[in-house]
């Protein structure tokens, strides 16, 4: 996905949005943002936003002498989902369809997405009852069983903390398969790392692996040589959060998107409404792109 002109007063809000998590003056605050407007000029629209997102906060964190803004708001995160996991858990026990189930209770976990959202009021719990009965704006769920049961490797680009414990109960429904989750090797807003992984315990149900950079959303080519392996022999490949989409949608790919719509450009991508819950099947996903432009 191509960066375009509405992403980049977003470029600057997440800019923002990591200086107001650090304990600096006002003033060295509105230095970094003015900063940061500099290197706006330098960065290509043929780069995905959420590379884009990567060099302008890579840059930030810099000036603000920072590497990791977000830190003990994961840890908060983690620690909240976490208290939930009981309840998504029995949830998808005492369901007709477990991994239909536990499939959109992964999806409705990309709401905790601190670079975007503000869900420091929000009450996750009534947040999940409502979710689960609202349909998806994008169902592509039978795809999704056909193709779990056919994989062997399973490779799962997760995205955020706290989400991670969401995905985590999705994960072990996937009986019998060897799954991969990359987490980030280095901390950007607030993407799972190593640590967050091992922290609600996801390590205990699938392999973990590094992507070997900070990268928003997950590139492959740019990734470590155990990443670009692991990725290059996956029978499926499952990505969590709009980073992973718009790094990825345009690829051949046996892929499946799992995110909340949380912007308008990824709202009309998919065709959907802004807020609206996603899970496509990459190759049906292009046949519809294609089908829209031939209307239009």
């Amino acid at each position: 996905m191509k960066t375009k002109v509405e992403c980049f007063p977003c470029f600057l809000n997440q800019v923002i949005s990591a200086a107001r998590r650090v304990y600096i003056e006002e003033e060295k605050k509105i230095f970094v943002v003015k900063e940061i407007a500099k290197i706006l000029p330098e960065l290509s629209s043929e780069d995905s936003p959420a590379y884009n997102t990567y060099l302008v906060l890579k840059r930030a964190y810099e000036i603000l002498g920072n590497s990791d803004p977000y830190y003990q708001e994961k840890r908060r995160y983690n620690k909240i989902a976490l208290s939930l996991y009981p309840i998504l858990k029995e949830i998808v026990k005492s369901s007709n369809n477990p991994l239909y189930t536990a499939t959109k209770i992964a999806i409705s976990g990309n709401i905790i997405d601190l670079g975007i959202l503000d869900i420091s009021k929000l009450d996750l719990r009534d947040y999940i009852k409502e979710i689960l009965e609202i349909p998806l704006a994008l169902d592509h769920f039978e795809y999704l069983k056909e193709e779990i049961k056919k994989a062997k490797n399973i490779v799962y680009l997760l995205d955020n903390a706290g989400e991670i414990v969401f995905d985590k109960v999705f994960i072990e429904e996937l009986k019998d398969k060897n799954i991969f989750g990359v987490v980030n090797t280095y901390p950007i807003i607030n993407d799972a790392l190593m640590e967050d992984a091992e922290e609600i315990g996801l390590n205990k149900v699938c392999k973990i692996i590094e992507s070997g950079t900070q990268i928003v959303g997950k590139i492959p080519e740019l990734g470590s040589t155990e990443f670009k392996d692991i990725f290059a022999r996956a029978d499926l490949i499952i990505a969590k959060g709009q980073g992973n989409y718009e790094n990825l949608n345009e690829r051949d790919l046996n892929i499946f998107f799992l995110l909340k719509a949380k912007c308008e450009i990824i709202a009309r991508s998919f065709g959907v409404n802004y807020g609206d819950l996603i899970l496509a099947y990459g190759p049906i996903l292009k046949k519809m792109v294609e089908l829209r432009q031939i209307q239009s």
